[in-house]
């Protein structure tokens, strides 16, 4: 298989498509930085399969499509093809010619291809698998990662070696196991947790299934019963409701009578309430009258008062008016006499007010300069309130805190008396509780003491042991079970592995030799590996190595029957066979002639000599194997060599061969002896006997369970009676051990409360020490505080006295000052109102004038209206004269109404108790025939509820209960009897109705998930042992390929430095996968150093040398290298030129980015790349 063709398009810089044609041998693809070479590496590797975005220089996914420049748009796909040459069927496909395809679009959607039909990435993925031109395999390096091989930890190396052991497949493969055990093991518990339930639901409805049918029966039972007492029930309302239709039509015949007596007590009282009527009407019409009258007395009465009232006030008022007009004349004349006084009056108060103003100018004087003196002392004393104010706010926080923690200690007191009281309440409790303690401690060792000797009966012992042997055996047997069927899985894996390593044609041979053998009995036609009759297994792969080829030979007696043998080749399809001849080996020179006797604990002996075989056959094997040295190890063989060298051919037990000729050929991997016919024969065989001899355990095993069964009852049942009369005295000791428990558990519990309260005393008490050193402080503050006060009050009260004396004399002055101020006041409104009473007399004698004419005409109207009013007196007495008359007349009539209408209601009121006796007698009946109509009523509702309640739940008509009244005796019974059947129905609990059918349905399922449970089991033992050998192969492969890989990095490191030595070392672990792989690299004339201390470019030769050797061990059909020289110098560059140059690359292609010139030189195409337009790469090709 060869790489034939990629083509590009839109991928990254290369905008057009573009096409690369790959040829065997080098191909180099040069082109100046930036130009889009890299780009060539990322493409291969993103169509082979490769997923992260940033191991192709990339921050997103749609970064690999074309973006576009200033002339060409962004393009909206990317696409790159691959074409393959798989005529050798190497890829695991029917093509001869496969193209491999991705496509992304800038949405970020992607298409897959395989010869352009559809696929997955896994498809792609897996058929590249175990060839080495997956993803992230060796013999695909991008830009950079040739420093990665050497800077990475040794434990992530080896990936690189797992692609070159072809393992990555059984990696992928085991991964896929690995999911569907966790698939299965999920499937397996979700099947089990749902087995489980359904058998947990199986048992629960088979017991409602029961249920269901023992409420059925009961239920049909209570119907029965049910239908007798609602029969009972029917009987008695039909009874009753005959019963009181008659009682009612008694009740209305009484009525009947009653109502017309009651008529006729009606009629009789209705007319005299009539009569009754018009003698009231008559009656009020004269009250009317009368109070008419007495109205219109009232009001003339009123009239004549009103007048009279009025007659004298006028005399009085008359009276009045002629004093008044004598005064008036006589203040007329004082008024003259006043005005001469108020002149007189005026000039000695302006003399008064002159002497007051100076006295007033003096004394003002006098309060300012005294003023001016108390202001200081005032601003003194307020300066002094204002340190008092502050030392009293002190001291009253003082007393807060002091009453505070007094407080305090008086509730701490209390607590500490409580915490004495609750402690000796505990010590108390706990005295008794010890006292219990022991008394039940002595009853439990008595119980103890009973129990031993009742356990002493017991063959507990003797029965444990038969089921420790039980189980043992049955542990045994199944061991034994598993065993055969491990030993049988393994000698089928044997029996593969045997098959795989004998060629088919080596099965034609053995067939060949069996028919020959039959149809020529005297002639011999053997292989040569059935004739050797032991190899002692330490020897069996150094026999394998030194027969190699002929192992598999057939060995015939003569060249004869050789010759008749190839003529029967054809025959029988057999494409390649060994012969050898018994009589020509007669003649060959025998190299055991030349052997020696060599005493060296190192050297085993010659190989003819360690197999047995038949004495026919001693010159057959002188031959093949007299001549081969069996070695102790590598170290043994070197050192035999130098002197042996061309004698003998020498083979160590660890796998170095050095033949006559000098060459030296190595077979670690193969020396552990598990892949070689003749371990493997045997192990088939020992497989064999071992699967035979536990058969035969396994049916002893099944009888000793049997016999041991037997006696394991009979004392099973002995036990039983033993352990009845055990457990009754160990419940009695364990109740004894309870009682005990809890009251070890309280004692603990009082104790710790005790604890908790000696605590709590110690804590209180020191709070109380803290609040009595704080209480001193503040007394001891407080004093200082008040001595401080008294102080300055002393100083205040000093101050206080001169301010008094000051405020005495200044008092004096105010007095003095405001006496002055008043009395000038008080002048001035003398002046003032002899001003106005001046004014005042002139205007009084003028008022006093217009006032006495006012008076003189008042008098003379006064005098006419006596006269008029004497004269309407007279004639308002002579109406109520006439009135009184006619309101006598009336009061006579009334008093006669009166006698006639109090002989009327006499008569009524001896009629209506009459009538009423009759009501109250309806009425009575009445009520008893609504009581009897009520009762029927409800007979009638009871009855018809009934019909309709025995209609709707027992769908019956009321005449068919009759068929139920000899169900029961009576109705106490039958009420017992369905008392008990609803009991014993509530004890069954909810009933489920489709208990049967869901018990049905279930048990189908639970039996179909049981076997689905099974094999689903069996498929997870299965695959485990797949695993088992996958990880076995893996780690055969790895083994070997690293060994190999080991000496190939050894010689090309060599070739490549001119000398020195590179080696690689595998730190093993558990699981060799993952072990760490150390490169010692020892270029020549260096001491051996670290790989970190190398230069860059002996680093990068390093690397270089472990590609090839990989590459070596598993060649991939292409390789591609971009710039992994790019550290290497010109000498360097030379070096790695001559590598290439140096290897057979006919069958292979080798495509490297490079920008060194003898790596250009050594190439066979040469491809440049450059770009001359911005953003976009173009292929120019060249061919040598």
């Amino acid at each position: 298989m060869f790489l034939k063709e990629l083509e590009i398009y839109g991928f990254k810089s290369f905008a057009k498509r573009t096409k690369l044609s790959f040829n065997s041998g080098i191909t180099a693809i040069v082109g100046p930085n930036g130009c889009g070479k890299s780009n060539i590496t990322d493409a291969i590797r993103w169509v082979l399969g490769e997923q992260n975005i940033r191991s192709l220089r990339g921050k997103q996914l749609i970064d690999i499509v074309f973006s576009g420049n200033h002339k060409e748009k962004p393009l909206n796909m990317a696409e790159v093809s691959l074409t393959l040459n798989n005529s050798e069927k190497i890829l695991p496909v029917v093509w001869e010619e496969i193209n491999i395809k991705r496509r992304i679009y800038r949405s970020g959607e992607t298409e897959n291809f395989i010869n352009g039909f559809p696929c997955k990435l896994k498809d792609i993925q897996e058929i590249f698998m175990n060839t080495g031109l997956s993803k992230n395999a060796y013999s695909i390096v991008a830009q950079g990662e040739i420093d990665f091989i050497l800077s990475a930890k040794p434990s992530d190396r080896g990936y690189l070696f797992e692609e070159a052991a072809s393992i990555s497949k059984y990696k992928y493969e085991k991964e896929k196991i690995l999911k569907n055990i966790e698939e299965i093991h999920n499937n397996l518990d979700k099947v089990f947790n749902i087995i489980s339930e359904i058998k947990n639901q199986l048992v629960i409805l088979e017991e409602e299934a029961k249920h269901l049918k023992n409420y059925k029966i009961g239920q049909e039972k209570i119907r029965d019963l049910e239908l007798f007492l609602i029969y009972q029930k029917y009987d008695l309302y039909r009874t009753n409701l005959s019963k009181i239709n008659k009682i009612i039509e008694k009740y209305k015949q009484d009525k009947c009578e009653i109502i017309k007596k009651i008529e006729e007590k009606e009629l009789a009282i209705n007319a005299l309430n009539i009569d009754l009527m018009k003698l009231n009407r008559e009656q009020e019409k004269y009250k009317d009258e009368n109070y008419e009258i007495n109205n219109r007395n009232k009001l003339y009465q009123n009239k004549l008062d009103l007048i009279a009232q009025k007659k004298i006030d006028l005399e009085k008022r008359l009276i009045y008016l002629k004093k008044e007009v004598k005064n008036i004349s006589q203040k007329i004349s004082t008024s003259n006499q006043n005005k001469e006084k108020v002149n007189l009056s005026v000039l000695e108060i302006n003399q008064k007010l002159e002497d007051f103003n100076n006295k007033l100018n003096y004394l003002n004087r006098e309060y300012i300069k005294k003023t001016k003196f108390i202001n200081s002392i005032n601003l003194l004393n307020n300066n002094f309130k204002k340190i008092l104010k502050n030392l009293s706010e002190k001291e009253s926080f003082l007393k807060e805190k002091k009453i505070k923690y007094e407080t305090t200690l008086k509730v701490i007191n209390i607590n500490l008396e409580k915490i004495k009281e609750k402690k000796k309440f505990l010590e108390n409790q706990l005295k008794v509780l010890i006292m219990k303690e022991n008394d039940f401690r002595n009853v439990t060792i008595k119980k103890s003491r009973n129990i031993k000797g009742i356990q002493q009966k017991l063959n507990e012992d003797k029965i444990k042991e038969i089921e420790n042997n039980l189980k043992k055996i049955q542990l045994d047997l199944e061991k034994d079970k598993q065993s055969v069927k491990l030993k049988e899985e393994r000698r089928d894996i044997l029996k593969k592995i045997l098959d795989n390593n004998i060629l088919k044609n080596d099965n034609k041979i053995e067939m060949f030799c069996f028919k020959y053998s039959q149809e020529y009995p005297n002639n011999i036609c053997k292989k040569l590996i059935k004739i050797i009759d032991q190899i002692p297994s330490k020897y069996e792969k150094v026999i394998e190595i030194a027969l190699k080829e002929s192992l598999n030979s057939i060995v015939v007696s003569n060249i004869s029957t050789a010759l008749n043998i190839i003529s029967l080749l054809s025959k029988n399809e057999l494409n390649e066979i060994k012969l050898i001849s018994l009589d020509l080996i007669k003649k060959t020179k025998i190299f055991s002639n030349n052997q020696i006797k060599i005493s060296d604990e190192n050297i085993y002996g010659f190989a003819d000599q360690i197999i047995t075989y038949s004495q026919e056959y001693q010159e057959l094997f002188k031959v093949l194997l007299g001549h081969v040295l069996i070695v102790k190890d590598i170290q043994s063989a070197l050192n035999f060599s130098k002197e042996y060298l061309g004698i003998y051919k020498i083979i160590s037990l660890d796998g170095m061969v050095i033949d006559l000729d000098g060459s030296v050929s190595i077979y670690l991997n193969s020396m552990n002896g598990q892949e070689n016919i003749f371990y493997l024969e045997k192990e088939i065989k020992k497989l064999d006997e071992e699967i035979e001899d536990l058969h035969t355990q396994i049916i002893k095993n099944k009888n000793y369970i049997e016999k041991y069964n037997n006696i394991y009852n009979s004392w099973l049942e002995e036990n039983n009676k033993i352990k009845k009369l055990l457990q009754q005295n160990e419940k009695e000791n364990a109740d004894s051990i309870n009682n005990l428990n809890e009251i070890v558990l309280a004692i603990h519990k009082l104790k710790d409360n005790l604890k908790d309260i000696l605590n709590e005393e110690k804590n209180i008490l020191e709070e109380k020490r803290n609040i009595l050193k704080k209480c001193y402080t503040f007394k001891k503050d407080h004093n200082t505080i008040s001595e401080y006060k008294i102080n300055i009050k002393n100083l205040m009260q000093n101050i206080s006295i001169i301010i008094n004396k000051r405020d005495n004399h200044i008092n004096n002055i105010i007095k003095n000052i405001n006496d002055v101020k008043s009395l000038i006041l008080i002048n001035k409104e003398k002046l003032i109102n002899l001003s106005e009473k001046k004014e005042d007399v002139s205007s009084y004698k003028n008022e006093y004038l217009l006032e006495w004419e006012e008076k003189k005409n008042l008098i003379e109207e006064y005098t006419k209206n006596l006269i008029k009013m004497s004269k309407n007196i007279e004639e308002f007495s002579v109406q109520i004269d006439n009135q009184s008359k006619s309101n006598t007349l009336s009061l006579k009539k009334i008093e006669q109404i009166k006698i006639t209408v109090q002989n009327k209601s006499n008569l009524l009121k001896s009629t209506l108790p009459e009538k009423n006796n009759q009501q109250k007698l309806n009425e009575l009946i009445k009520d008893k025939q609504h009581k009897e109509e009520i009762l029927k009523v409800q007979y009638q509702e009871k009855y018809d509820n009934l019909e309709k309640e025995v209609n709707k739940n027992y769908n019956l008509p009321l005449e068919k209960l009759q068929f139920y009244k000899n169900v029961s005796t009576s109705q106490k019974e039958a009420n017992q009897q369905v008392d008990i059947l609803r009991e014993d129905i509530l004890k069954m609990g909810q009933i489920n109705f489709d208990a049967e059918s869901k018990y049905n349905n279930q048990l189908q399922r639970y039996n179909l998930l049981s076997e689905k449970y099974n094999k689903i089991g069996e498929a997870k033992k299965y695959l485990k042992i797949l695993i088992s050998e996958i990880d076995q192969i893996a780690m055969e492969r790895f083994k070997e390929t690293f060994n190999r890989v080991r000496l190939y990095f050894n010689e090309i490191f060599k070739k490549i430095f001119s000398g020195g030595e590179g080696d690689l070392i595998l730190n093993f672990n558990k699981n060799i996968l993952q072990s760490e792989i150390d490169i010692i690299a020892h270029p020549p004339e260096k001491k051996m150093q670290n790989i970190e201390l190398l230069s860059s470019g002996e680093k990068a030769l390093t690397a270089i040398a472990l590609l090839f050797a990989l590459w070596k061990v598993n060649p991939s059909p292409f390789c591609f290298f971009d710039e992994i020289d790019t550290s290497l110098d010109e000498i360097n560059a030379e070096k790695l030129a001559s590598l290439l140059k140096g290897e057979d690359l006919n069958k292979s292609q080798l495509i490297i980015i490079t920008h060194q010139k003898s790596t250009m030189e050594a190439a066979d195409t040469l491809y440049g790349i450059t770009m001359e337009e911005s953003g976009i790469s173009k292929l120019v090709s060249v061919k040598f």
